[in-house]
């Protein structure tokens, strides 16, 4: 049985000039979504220095270094029948060598500035970190004490005679606490 045909009209399916519009209209649009991504010209930031939770992983590892650090300050410390004087950048590099110590500023969280005091009572090490932290720890016959400044271009580790006193973080003070890292 023969099905019966239907002769062919005028709209079946695109025609030709249908079919070039609708891909010129495709070929505008990719065009602006690329202009308009890849011809910012450095409006957006790319970089891993940028990317969420940096700034907050440089400050854990400036925080850890001097961790790291305020144990072989104590170590030197107690080896020398308790005078902190005897802690210095060369001491501190022979047992951390992954750590850079200075007695300058430090400028980032690689770096640590070192201080001893003129009483041989405390020594002070800071770090800064890429967010602008200056991170502190000052050891000695106080106990062991952490503090933070904010918004700064590099840090150097003050000379402390004495155990700091506890105070808030600033931009223009160091902001000190016994036994941990103050929040900053």
């Amino acid at each position: 049985m023969d099905v019966p045909r239907h002769p062919p009209t005028a709209d079946a399916g695109f025609s030709i000039v249908a079919t070039m519009l609708s891909l010129l209209v495709s070929a505008i649009l990719v065009a602006l979504v690329l202009t308009s991504t890849l011809g910012s010209h450095g409006q957006s930031k790319p970089g891993i220095a940028n990317a969420p939770g940096v700034g907050l992983a440089d400050n854990v590892q400036a925080q850890q270094a001097l961790s790291i650090s305020v144990t072989a300050a104590t170590t030197a410390e107690a080896a020398s029948g308790g005078d902190y004087s005897t802690v210095t950048v060369a001491i501190l590099s022979a047992a951390n060598p992954s750590i850079t110590y200075m007695d300058g500023p430090s400028t980032s969280s690689s770096v640590i500035s070192v201080a001893n005091s003129a009483s041989g009572g405390g020594v002070t090490m800071v770090v800064r970190a890429s967010s602008g932290i200056c991170w502190l720890v000052w050891a000695g016959s106080g106990g062991t004490w952490y503090g933070a400044q904010t918004n700064q271009t590099s840090c150097t580790a003050p000379p402390l005679n004495s155990a700091p006193t506890a105070s808030a973080v600033s931009s223009t003070a160091i902001g000190w606490r016994h036994g941990g890292f103050p929040g900053a």
